[in-house]
């Protein structure tokens, strides 16, 4: 019996000598462990995109028609396709219904063929915020062909639901981005059409503060959704600082705002030693549409990087900001063809 435990560990050191000469030589990691003998975690590094304004006005849809009833705008999309790549995360401002049939519609009542949630999520797009003032164009029925058609396309959504049907989403999103929880909570300032069978999450300060407290122990950033602002101004009005402001005090890292069409500037909070703890972007502008006012061609494409070194490590955070052209040309048989281009003329 001595002879064969003799056997057994002579065998087992001789393996352990083996992988471990191997190991060195190929350079495999022989200790995985952290100093104080627990297992390393290792550094974590995502990036979360957020763009703004996703218009459908009518000669975008006609640009769109491949064939009868048959459309498709990823041609639209391809020039973000790389960036939307590179993300872990993306986000857009969803400001339009989807139907599964015409008649299409355009400003003022949107109404835009479904196919456009599986073509933002086939370039990378991963969640849109609905809480805006042309959600409920189409009524209940209009809410409810979108949550379907974004469902299907595999595209989360936050801002807007049909309570009596138990559809959508107006709680907030928590979403899982690599090793870090993001909560986004979807809230408009403007509705055009009040609808009861519609509940559309709006900038009360008091209900999203009890959102935004609950959801925070949960979370490493919570991101604040908002339909806010002037149509094309080109800066913040005093309403939109305030309520930026009170949004930072209750836990918010970052607001990330819609609706005026143009982009509005954005602000990096720190705190006393000069880190980063947030910021708000006031007006990420538009990411497509067919406006022609002056700046609505353009829009911010806002990038936010999280990473945390190790186990127990603080969260950073690095904000910066992309500039998103759309660009417009009409072909020789009339037909107008759009693009989106990733910094052009900076």
């Amino acid at each position: 019996m001595r002879k064969i435990f003799g056997y057994i560990l002579y065998a087992l050191i001789l393996a352990a000598f083996v992988v471990a000469t191997v190991g060195e030589l190929c350079g495999w990691p022989l200790w995985v462990g952290s100093a104080d003998g627990g297992v390393a975690e290792e550094e974590q590094e995502v990036e979360i995109v957020v763009v703004g304004d996703v218009m459908a006005h009518l000669p975008q849809v006609e640009s769109a028609m491949v064939a009868e009833e048959r459309y498709c705008f990823v041609p639209h999309f391809e020039g973000v396709r790389e960036l939307f790549g590179q993300a872990d995360y993306v986000v857009a401002n969803l400001e339009t219904t989807l139907s599964s049939r015409p008649p299409y519609c355009g400003y003022p009542a949107f109404a835009t063929p479904e196919e456009l949630a599986h073509d933002l999520a086939a370039v990378g797009v991963d969640a849109v915020t609905i809480a805006n003032n042309h959600i409920t164009d189409k009524g209940a029925e209009g809410v409810l062909h979108t949550l379907a058609a974004l469902a299907n396309a595999s595209v989360e959504c936050v801002g807007a639901a049909v309570p009596a049907l138990r559809a959508g989403g107006a709680k907030p999103l928590v979403a899982t981005v690599g090793g870090f929880k993001v909560a986004f909570v979807g809230c408009t300032d403007v509705l055009n059409r009040h609808d009861k069978e519609v509940a559309v999450v709006r900038l009360d300060t008091l209900a999203l503060r009890g959102a935004i407290e609950s959801v925070r122990p949960r979370v490493d950033v919570v991101a604040l959704l908002v339909h806010w602002g002037e149509e094309y101004h080109l800066q913040p009005s005093g309403r939109q600082r305030e309520h930026a402001e009170w949004a930072r005090r209750v836990g918010v890292d970052l607001v990330l705002g819609s609706h005026p069409h143009v982009i509005q500037p954005w602000e990096v909070w720190t705190d006393e030693g000069g880190k980063t703890t947030g910021g708000v972007f006031y007006s990420l502008g538009n990411f497509i549409s067919n406006q022609n006012d002056h700046g609505t061609d353009r829009g911010l494409a806002a990038r936010i990087r999280l990473r945390r070194s190790g186990a127990g490590e603080p969260l950073e955070m690095q904000i910066a900001a992309d500039t998103l052209y759309r660009l417009r040309h009409t072909d020789t048989e009339g037909k107008r063809h759009y693009v989106i281009r990733h910094g052009l003329g900076e």
